[in-house]
């Protein structure tokens, strides 16, 4: 694990060394030095205002993001920096629930996940972000329970990291079979893409880049826009090896603006849950399925040990709907 702190210490006592030895030098030769040890001086402020408070961020963190644009020449405004944190923690929610499955049904909330804000550097919007169990949690829950929670969110800071360097080297197209490797799960690889590109800025309220990097990476995966467009593009066809199946059970945690949901209590005992992306449907409200039993119908991709877990639906069938 790279100590960054460390780092910029080491950093520094070079450029102090430095100095001193120019310092003598000058003397030497009977020079007046003050002048010529500026560069070597405004280093050393850099080091202390601004490069030691990133490398304690990225020390403490599982993964650090820098926001960067016009909205942050100055002193953002709170709502800006607050509505970042938010979605950041949103999209790091929905990954943890889709790697944990059925488990997290009440259990995963943003509030029940507690990324700790490790700190913010001004100049840009600097979020370290670590996975940590709240005090309740700590209190009012088995040991094993809280390391599941913990666990999960780690893994899927992580993942946003390795999908993040995935897809951040083309801006134009994302190989959603690159990103398959990384991630072996088609329902975690799926959900981890819509978490990055909801990551990505944009372009607009100021925010031109940003910037993820996890523990060790010594280059930033740096997205823009375009790669916002590129990863938005990728999930319209999500699934690489699909076969056509039917299953018939209940839609949860539906997500209208990525066209997800989740089918669960699936008539298959060996089917537990299985994430689902949509088009459009010609007779069916969308905002009506949360609920509902449906049977749908679509192209769907196995985990290596054959279990199905993401879907492209193609039909969609109500039996049963929630009353309005």
């Amino acid at each position: 694990m790279t100590d960054w702190t460390t780092q910029v210490r080491s950093q520094t006592r070079l450029i102090v060394d430095q100095i001193a030895l120019m310092r003598a030098r000058f003397r030497e030769i009977g020079i007046e030095s003050d002048e010529s040890l500026q560069t070597y001086y405004r280093m050393l402020e850099d080091l202390f205002v601004q490069d030691f408070a990133i490398a304690e961020v990225r020390d403490k963190s599982d993964l650090v993001l820098r926001v960067e644009g016009s909205a942050f020449d100055s002193n953002p405004r709170l709502q800006l920096v607050t509505s970042v944190f938010e979605n950041v923690t949103t999209q790091v929610t929905d990954l943890t629930k889709a790697i944990l499955g059925l488990w997290a049904d009440g259990r995963v909330t943003p509030k029940a996940i507690d990324l700790g804000l490790t700190g913010i550097a001004k100049g840009s919007l600097i979020l370290g972000l670590s996975a940590q169990p709240t005090q309740s949690e700590k209190r009012g829950k088995l040991l094993g329970e809280v390391d599941t929670l913990v666990d999960s969110t780690k893994k899927a800071l992580r993942i946003i990291d390795e999908v993040s360097h995935a897809v951040y080297k083309d801006s134009d197209t994302v190989s959603v079979q690159e990103v398959s490797e990384i991630v072996e799960d088609p329902k975690v690889r799926d959900a981890a893409l819509v978490a990055v590109q909801r990551m990505s800025p944009s372009g607009r309220r100021g925010i031109e880049t940003v910037s993820i990097s996890g523990q060790g990476d010594s280059t930033p995966a740096t997205l823009t826009s375009e790669h916002r467009r590129a990863i938005r593009e990728s999930l319209f066809k999500p699934v690489l090896r699909g076969e056509l199946l039917e299953f018939t059970g209940e839609v949860r945690e539906i997500d209208l603006d990525a066209r997800r949901f989740d089918l669960r209590g699936i008539a298959d005992e060996q089917v537990r849950d299985v994430r689902c992306a949509y088009r459009n449907f010609e007779d069916v409200n969308p905002k009506r399925l949360l609920g509902a039993r449906v049977r749908v119908q679509g192209l769907v991709e196995r985990t290596a040990d054959e279990i199905p877990r993401l879907m492209s639906v193609t039909g969609i069938e109500v039996l049963r709907a929630l009353p309005e």
